[in-house]
């Protein structure tokens, strides 16, 4: 049974997080901008928008823009998890030093989080960042083809599929990213208002 006591928060893990929520935010702000500027950019008529309303131009944009956002939810939910377990700045580093493991050590912790009582929204939150960073890397693992002068496919050899690498769908994805970024980042932040309150939790 979890029981609730009053442990010291380390001092590293306070400075990951105040840096986290500052960093993210400044940067989730830059991206929503960008997907906005090159939504609009594709259907703006000056001539100031002909080189950023080109096909390519806009997929080299999309990807740049799943990877930023990819990395900033793989980020949040390092320190995420860091938060709730406790861990110093290294463990932090040592954990996003491997992609694919800050999620997986994540999704670790789902049952104790539920055991808690927290709901089923801890675990919805671990298939979204899940689904989402599947996606980024079928983007980032493929490679990208000419199909013509203003359509690009893409070929994942792992998958052995073609894929049309459609800008107007990658925008969208970054955009998921992004919240899905914000909603991890939202959670760290009850998390440890909750546990300043309350006193922080030793999960069963």
């Amino acid at each position: 049974m979890s029981t609730a006591t009053e442990l010291p928060l380390p001092m590293s893990v306070g400075r990951v997080m105040l840096d986290l929520m500052r960093q993210t935010l400044v940067l989730a702000s830059s991206v929503l901008v960008a997907v906005v500027i090159t939504v609009g950019a594709t259907n703006f008529r000056d001539h100031r928008w002909s080189i950023a309303s080109t096909p390519i131009f806009q997929l080299v944009r999309g990807v740049g823009q799943v990877c930023i956002s990819a990395s900033m939810l793989e980020w949040a939910l390092t320190c995420l998890t860091g938060m709730i377990e406790n861990w110093d700045d290294d463990k932090h580093r040592e954990l996003v030093g491997h992609p694919g493991r800050a999620l997986n050590t994540y999704r670790a912790l789902v049952p104790r989080l539920e055991a808690l009582g927290l709901g089923p929204d801890v675990a919805h939150l671990a298939d979204d960042a899940q689904r989402l960073l599947a996606e980024r890397h079928r983007v980032v693992h493929s490679v990208m083809m000419t199909a013509n002068e203003s359509r690009y496919e893409a070929w994942h050899p792992r998958r052995d599929i073609t894929w049309a690498a459609d800008p107007a769908a990658l925008h969208p994805l970054a955009l998921d990213l992004t919240l899905c970024m914000a909603e991890v980042t939202a959670f760290a932040g009850a998390w440890k208002e909750r546990s300043e309150r309350d006193g922080w939790p030793i999960l069963s």
